[in-house]
């Protein structure tokens, strides 16, 4: 079997019922405040572009039926050619009884341990995706810096960190503050602002984060990646604490309380790399490019990756490469840790990495290290731009292999997490003039798909992205007029 021909969700006996399990909450963000789940959920709740298209019955494991659900479902249904249905797990295992045992499988966004119970226990169902016990160990931040600290990966290795409570915040990160002054002072780079980014174990996303850094005067303070919501402070004490109450408001204390202190890098750009998991093998979909607001860290969409400058162009021909060994050493040495069998997991995965600046690269030297890469994180689950990329090969009515994600890519994808259009115009209208212009677009490979129905929208270009994002600006200048 050619497993880059072969649809992702094959399996041996095939399932019958083909379920998309979206828990951007529950999976992703566990240890957050309810009320950021909340948050999260009423952005992100609609999109589900992970589903298994090969599966006869089709289905989306919601917790109640509402309108924007169901018309979303509705779209989704012409969108891809198939007869897709939101259901609950009741409802689910009402219809299981039709077909024999193990028949389900259920595709979640992230498969940690607590979604892998409930899809076993309560939909006893086949759950895809990495193992959970590799997904709680990559997913945590604070496991993941130290598991990284015994990886021995060639040119990649997490930033200055330390480790800190919740409770013990604001003079752990003072201390911290002073290593890193000593760090700069010692390197005698005294243009290269001190800072550090705060970030809970369990944050995803930028929700639960906090990135401060000084100026001549004043102490920057972003909040969950959010430049609009800037606030500065004439002290780092002051600043801390104030850092300390927005991270409390975003965690769920009683089940971790840990923060990720990491040093502020000096960057040029911040890739991302997505891999799909299969038969031992490690296939990489390459860099891909993080979309982000001015002013912040956090992602606003994706896209192919197209180097900015001839700089950064150099270093990605020096390191892509090395980023996709470097990817599959650190899966393998997971498993094996946890004692998996490599040749059972089937999965996705991304990783972010963090590409020095002019004044990083001249600490390295100053500090005696070889050229390194950071990596930022490890996304142990379906990322914004593989859900994409799945959204869009249904569209096209293709196979969901790992070669349809690759050419998918070739042909140029981009995504909007927060595309604003004018409050007047319904976002139900805008989502039918999306429908009908792309129809109209997909015999010539360009696709406008819209994955969140809503102000913001989420949207996926394909294709031709300039002639699509220009379409989209014409729908909505007509719906204006």
């Amino acid at each position: 079997m050619n497993i880059l021909d072969t649809s992702v969700f094959a399996l041996d006996p095939p399932a019958r019922i083909g379920v998309g399990f979206h828990n951007i909450g529950s999976g992703l963000l566990r240890a957050s405040h309810p009320a950021t789940i909340r948050k999260v959920e009423a952005h992100y709740g609609e999109r589900c572009g992970h589903l298994p298209l090969n599966v006869e019955n089709l289905r989306i494991l919601v917790t109640t039926h509402n309108e924007d659900i169901n018309s979303q479902i509705a779209y989704l249904s012409a969108l891809l050619g198939k007869d897709i249905r939101a259901i609950t797990a009741s409802e689910l295992r009402q219809e299981q009884q039709e077909y024999a045992d193990n028949s389900t499988l259920v595709v979640p966004y992230i498969n940690t341990p607590e979604s892998q119970s409930f899809i076993h226990n309560e939909l006893a169902a086949r759950a895809w995706g990495l193992p959970a016990a590799m997904v709680h160990l990559l997913k945590n931040k604070a496991d993941f810096y130290n598991w990284l600290d015994n990886c021995d990966l060639s040119n990649f290795q997490a930033p200055d960190y330390r480790i800190a409570h919740i409770e013990n915040l604001s003079q752990d990160a003072l201390q911290f503050l002073k290593t890193i002054e000593e760090i700069i002072s010692e390197a005698g780079l005294p243009d290269y602002p001190p800072g550090i980014m705060l970030r809970a174990a369990e944050s995803d996303g930028n929700y639960g984060c906090c990135l401060l850094y000084a100026t001549q005067k004043h102490i920057i303070l972003i909040p969950n990646g959010e430049p609009t919501l800037t606030r500065t402070y004439t002290s780092w004490p002051e600043a801390l604490e104030a850092a300390q109450q927005i991270l409390l408001e975003t965690m769920d204390s009683e089940k971790e309380t840990r923060i990720v202190m990491s040093r502020y890098l000096d960057l040029i750009d911040s890739p991302g790399m997505s891999a799909v998991i299969s038969a031992g093998q490690v296939e990489s979909l390459r860099w891909n490019g993080q979309l982000q607001a001015a002013g912040s860290k956090a992602c606003i969409g994706t896209s192919n990756y197209i180097p900015k400058n001839a700089n950064i162009a150099q270093m990605q021909e020096t390191y892509e490469e090395q980023t996709i060994a470097c990817f599959e050493q650190l899966l393998k040495q997971t498993a094996r840790h946890l004692e998996i069998d490599f040749q059972s997991i089937r999965g996705v995965a991304n990783i972010d990495i963090m590409l020095p600046g002019p004044l990083e690269e001249a600490l390295q030297r100053r500090r005696g290290q070889q050229p390194v890469l950071y990596i930022a994180e490890c996304n142990s689950r379906w990322t914004n731009y593989t859900d994409a990329i799945l959204s869009v090969i249904g569209a096209n009515r293709q196979t969901a292999s790992i070669q349809a994600m690759r050419d998918t890519i070739q042909n140029r994808i981009q995504t909007i997490d927060r595309y604003y259009f004018p409050t007047h115009i319904p976002p139900a209208i805008l989502r039918q003039g999306i429908a009908e212009k792309d129809e109209q677009l997909k015999a010539s490979g360009t696709r406008i798909i819209c994955r969140m129905t809503k102000q913001p929208m989420g949207i996926i270009f394909a294709g031709d992205l300039e002639r699509a994002q220009q379409e989209l600006t014409g729908i909505i200048q007509h719906l204006t007029t």
